[in-house]
């Protein structure tokens, strides 16, 4: 049955880890927003009407001006290797989880992005423009069709606000959802916070939440959850290799642990599947060049190995990895085969 905005469940797993994982923060919101564009699809996903995205309660909510009962918005806390250095201060500088939504597919993060300046932003505004916004909408419904695993958008929205991005723009928000925002950069947050507790607890909430079959598997379960994070990383870079996706900012902090397609503001298509295709104007040595992917998708898992080795065993995240390139030139070549109708 479809139900209305005001009808949505909550469930907010990740706020019940404690305060150590992010800090609160309510959205600051849009002047006079409109609704610039939504996903049909999406709303079908999240069980919604049609005709909610006509609703004014629609418009306020995912342009951060009121809040639906049972969201906790928080921003989360996570490091990361960026461009190959490592930043301890990271974190959701404009983004909020409003909260974690019931849908007839199971569990889904509402992640509303341009929300204001968080405990996480330092000298950044905490706002998003409208081009960038609809360019994360865009190539979400994109990388969908083409059936590669990503987070999607629900919405874009629009405010009488200004933004400067090379230029002055609309202030806007895009809301994203996705079954999960825990990145390889969460994990290395609390490995070199040398907080082996928060580690294993932050492990053990993804294991219960994302790999039930992991979690049979008892004190092998997160040996098991690594091998299965490897596995899916080269699948998930194998389809971007097929479908000629340059992702343009491989940080650890933007690799989802669960292995879909995120944080894609920097990113575009190579049709001709050109090596040399860099699309970050800042990344001068071609580090995330289109060619370079599978390599780096590789360096990351090493980099969650090391976050991961309180633990897990040496020669169980050595193996696990060995499992990588093997998967990625299997699922490769079948991506090819397939799209040449072999």
């Amino acid at each position: 049955m479809l139900k209305h905005l005001h009808d949505l469940t909550f469930r907010n797993r990740f706020h019940a880890l404690g305060a150590h994982f992010y800090s609160e923060f309510q959205p600051q919101g849009l002047e006079n927003p409109t609704l610039v564009c939504s996903s049909t699809e999406v709303l079908q996903q999240l069980g919604l009407h049609a005709d909610e995205v006509n609703t004014d309660l629609f418009l306020q909510v995912f342009s951060g001006n009121a809040l639906l009962p049972g969201m906790q918005p928080l921003a989360q806390d996570y490091a990361g290797h960026q461009f190959g250095h490592f930043n301890p201060f990271l974190g959701d500088g404009r983004a909020v989880l409003l909260g974690e939504v019931e849908t007839p597919d199971g569990i889904v993060d509402l992640y509303l992005k341009g929300v204001g300046k968080t405990p996480y932003a330092r000298t950044a505004d905490g706002r998003a423009g409208l081009r960038e916004c609809l360019h994360e909408f865009d190539t979400t419904e994109q990388l969908a069709a083409l059936g590669v695993p990503t987070a999607r958008c629900l919405c874009v929205t629009s405010g009488s606000q200004q933004v400067y991005r090379q230029g002055f723009e609309p202030m806007a928000m895009v809301t994203r959802i996705a079954p999960s925002h825990v990145r390889f950069g969460t994990f290395e947050n609390y490995f070199f916070q040398k907080n082996p507790a928060a580690l294993r607890l932050l492990a053990d909430h993804v294991i219960a939440c994302h790999f039930p079959a992991c979690a049979a598997e008892g004190e092998a379960r997160y040996a098991a959850f690594f091998r299965e994070v490897v596995l899916r990383t080269a699948r998930l870079i194998a389809h971007w290799q097929a479908v000629g996706f340059v992702h343009g900012v491989m940080n650890t902090d933007n690799q989802s642990i669960l292995c879909i397609t995120l944080d894609v503001g920097a990113s575009t298509f190579t049709p001709a599947r050109d090596p040399l295709c860099v699309s970050h104007p800042d990344d001068e040595h071609g580090r995330y060049a289109f060619g370079q992917q599978p390599v780096v998708g590789l360096w990351n898992c090493n980099v969650l190995a090391r976050a991961l080795s309180p633990l897990i065993a040496a020669d169980a995240l050595r193996s696990a990895l060995l499992g990588y390139e093997p998967e990625y030139l299997r699922h490769y070549a079948a991506l090819i085969s397939e799209s040449d109708g072999v």
